[in-house]
């Protein structure tokens, strides 16, 4: 019997998983399909990257199907609702998909629509195009008040914000621009970060490059006429540039087929990675409610997990093993430094030091991760 897993997505946690599983099963045995709409995959960590031209961005992007190894199908194709009673999906062309196995990993949208004056005002970094207009923006700015930070959690990859205004102090210090320029951090929790002590760590930094805090701030509305930011909170901060990363959500079909509320998240268990009582649906990546899951990082350690636990059954044995949340992740800091993140459920993260060596590690990441990480053989 040739068991079916099917796999929703072909972003990161779609394609890591997918390359992961090939590796582990039998072709013969296992039969793996991947559905996504995506032409080209894009390398989200070098967005930050991008926006100083510190990498040719030509480098972060590679075609969807090359990174895909033999013995997976790819089907280009709109998923319309999944059906998990009755195990199959179908697509917006009229195509209905069966599964044994059913591997969720449809990852975020951006929804600039919730909050009034974000579009044609905001500037981010999370995607190729609004990081080379991001760019653009930052190559006329000769001085002023910048306000950086996120409009709502969660959001992919959750370093990226403070990281970016390290950068971006930098930057400023080396175009003679920074006695210029206010920055102000904006977080919508009581500290610059989520986890305490690399909160800690990440605001002492801050403090000693003038770096302006604003913690409990959660984004109300953006007046771009008067060039002003509202909290829910009832705080307003003037800009001359503003740098939000737009609110995220699931996908709108994860909400249609009843598998997540308004928001698009599924919830599933945190050590089987499991959907409700259905041991053969799976969630990875983002398209999880788990808050340490939103990063590319994340995606491999759950596929590593998964992938082992689908090899295991499949083969007719019992697997008692369980996902430990485990997560690495290189943060630059500015100066040619960075800090380096390991964690897991029960073991915290250490923030006690940034590096040259860290540095290096976060540099190599886009070529790590097309040539290995992604192929599932890292």
């Amino acid at each position: 019997m040739v068991n079916r897993v099917l796999i929703l997505g072909d972003g990161d946690a779609g394609t890591i998983m997918a390359n992961k599983l090939r590796f582990n099963t039998n072709i013969k045995d296992v039969e793996i399909t991947v559905v996504g709409k995506s032409k080209t995959h894009y390398f989200k960590p070098d967005g930050i990257h991008i926006a100083f031209k510190m990498v040719d961005y030509k480098k972060s992007v590679k075609p969807t199907d090359f990174l895909l190894n033999y013995g997976i199908n790819y089907i280009n194709g709109e998923i319309t609702k999944i059906y998990v009673e009755d195990k199959f999906v179908t697509l917006k062309s009229g195509k209905n998909l069966a599964y044994d196995y059913l591997i969720i990993a449809t990852g975020d949208r951006f929804v600039p629509e919730d909050i009034p004056g974000y579009d044609g005002e905001a500037k981010h970094f999370h995607d190729l195009q609004h990081a080379l207009e991001l760019h653009e923006e930052l190559k006329s700015f000769k001085g002023g008040k910048i306000v950086i930070g996120q409009s709502s959690i969660p959001i992919m990859c959750p370093p990226s914000p403070y990281e970016f205004t390290f950068l971006l102090e930098e930057y400023l210090n080396s175009r003679g621009l920074k006695d210029k320029t206010e920055l102000h951090y904006i977080y919508p929790l009581n500290n610059v970060f989520s986890i305490p002590n690399v909160a800690d760590y990440v605001s002492k930094i801050m403090d000693e490059r003038g770096i302006i805090k604003h913690t409990f701030f959660n984004v109300d509305s953006i007046d771009p006429k008067n060039k002003k930011i509202q909290s829910i909170e009832g705080e307003n901060i003037n800009y001359d540039l503003l740098i939000l990363v737009p609110p995220h959500r699931g996908q709108k079909v994860i909400t249609d087929s009843g598998l997540a509320d308004e928001s698009g998240y599924i919830d599933v268990d945190r050590y089987k990675l499991t959907y409700k009582d259905y041991d053969n649906v799976f969630v990875v990546g983002d398209a999880t409610n788990l808050p340490i899951s939103k990063a590319g990082a994340t995606a491999h350690f759950e596929s590593v997990y998964l992938a082992n636990r689908i090899a295991s059954e499949t083969s007719g044995n019992l697997y008692d093993e369980v996902y430990d949340g485990s997560i690495a992740c290189t943060t630059a800091t500015g100066y040619e430094r960075a800090i380096t993140l390991y964690f897991t459920y029960n073991k915290p993260p250490r923030a006690n030091f940034d590096s040259k060596m860290d540095y290096f590690l976060k540099w190599q990441s886009a070529d790590t991760f097309f040539s290995s990480m992604v192929r599932g053989i890292a």
